[in-house]
């Protein structure tokens, strides 16, 4: 090799790693910035949506030669039921901040219905009007009150005023000759518009920079390793470099998985501590108990494929929604199969939730046709699963988390890992030290009834 030629060379891969690290950084901004305006504006879109169909919705259940008749003669059960249907469509829309009926005359508004309402700004109760009340115009209306008194049809507006930032659709509403009596108003509010969209770049950006801080401090440090790769000292330091590279990008993808899910905050970390712990009970070599960690921390990945209106529902699941999550298990593996720097990495994933009874999912595999890592992370996943607090429920009672799994032990979870889980118990490894006995005693015939915390 000639000397002269080294440093040039080495400038040169410099150089043009620095050339493809500054090209991703503009490509994944690009992206970031593509995708919060198509987000934004789906959102608008989807809100516009709602409030026309909830205003024409509303006008369909208005008897339109029945408004004057209210008017001048006051409330019968008529209109009593008329109430009762539009007060349930305004609780049953998300969003809808009012929804109201007037007749549009030249003094003002005349109001036909109107309902209690919560201002999003402050917090109080906005009394609703009565029937007959007379409503002056604001300055909101100026440009629409031509058409509105003409009885003509008027788009959707958007305003900023005392009552927030709304949605505003008119509906027209006609008697039996066709002639527009009053309108169904509906204000729709885009408060959390912004929340949302801040949301959505907080989490889309946090991925970003863990992929591109991946990237960019590994090809550092094969780019350092490669220059000492003649050197004995420098290659078995690079390898233990690369070997805590790998464990940070890992954990770093594994908080992405948990900064995903409101519901399961920190649950990749505490089922790679409880696999690392059996592991060890069971014999593993240190090398072994450091490869089951990173894999355990890998488990869920697949659940970043999964929509947020799905992964975070906070009510019960549908057959499919809960078909979409369980899917999480091919997700992942797909997303890992492919990394050669831990092949096994993507086992894991993949296989967690299979049973040695053979009705565990994805592939309803049976006893030592299951991997002994998923093996592993099964039986630590179940028990985090049941003795860690959610959003909406505490978790279970200790001796009651542990009776569980020995009651399940050889039909879904594999027996001698539930035996050194059970040493450990006795052993006072697993029980967390704040835990003064309580928690729920709430019976739970099997481990993945609960459709959050079991997948």
């Amino acid at each position: 090799m000639n000397p002269t030629n080294t440093a040039p060379a080495k400038h040169r891969h410099l150089i043009i790693m620095l050339l493809l690290a500054l090209l991703m950084i503009l490509t994944v901004a690009a992206i970031v910035t593509t995708s919060v305006i198509i987000l934004n504006r789906t959102t608008r879109e989807h809100r516009t949506q709602i409030i026309e169909n909830t205003a024409k919705l509303a006008a369909t259940r208005i008897d339109g030669d029945k408004v004057n008749g209210w008017l001048q003669n006051g409330k019968d059960e008529a209109y009593k039921e008329t109430a009762d249907v539009l007060e349930s469509i305004m609780h049953n829309t998300p969003f809808l901040q009012f929804l109201y009926v007037y007749q549009i005359k030249e003094d003002g508004c005349h109001v036909v219905f109107d309902f209690d309402s919560v201002d999003e700004e402050t917090g109080e109760t906005v009394e609703a009007s009565e029937l007959g009340d007379l409503i002056e115009f604001d300055e909101s209306w100026a440009g629409l009150i031509p058409t509105l008194l003409a009885g003509g049809e008027v788009d959707t507006v958007e305003t900023r005023d005392t009552y927030g930032w709304l949605l505003t659709r008119y509906e027209p509403i006609t008697d039996a000759n066709g002639k527009c009596v009053c309108y169904v108003g509906a204000d729709l509010s885009m408060k959390g518009v912004h929340d949302y969209v801040a949301g959505y770049i907080v989490r889309i950006t946090v991925i970003a920079a863990v992929f591109l801080l991946g990237c960019f401090v590994l090809g550092m440090r094969l780019y350092m390793g490669a220059r000492r790769a003649d050197e004995m000292d420098s290659l078995i330091e690079r390898q233990r470099r690369d070997k805590q590279l790998t464990r940070e990008i890992i954990e770093a993808f594994a908080k992405v998985v948990d900064l995903k899910d409101t519901y399961t905050q920190g649950h990749s970390f505490r089922v790679a501590k409880y696999t690392e712990m059996l592991a060890r009970e069971l014999g593993c070599d240190d090398e072994t108990v450091e490869k089951y960690h990173n894999i355990a921390l890998m488990h869920d990945i697949g659940k970043v494929g999964i929509p947020d209106s799905v992964l975070n529902k906070p009510g019960k699941l549908t057959d499919e929604e809960y078909n979409l999550i369980k899917s999480h298990t091919s997700r992942g593996y797909e997303a890992l199969e492919n990394i050669s720097l831990m092949p096994e990495i993507a086992v894991g994933a993949h296989a967690h939730h299979e049973r040695p009874d053979g009705k565990g999912y994805p592939l309803g595999l049976t006893e030592a046709e299951i991997p002994r890592v998923a093996q592993i992370i099964a039986v630590a996943d179940c028990f985090d699963a049941m003795y860690s607090n959610r959003p909406y429920r505490s978790r279970m009672n200790y001796e009651k988390v542990v009776s569980i799994i020995q009651e399940v032990s050889g039909t879904q979870l594999t027996p001698d890992v539930v035996d050194a889980f059970l040493r450990l118990v006795e052993k006072g490894e697993f029980r967390d030290p704040d835990d003064h006995g309580g928690g729920s005693m709430e019976s739970i015939e099997n481990i993945h009834s609960d459709q959050k915390t079991g997948i």
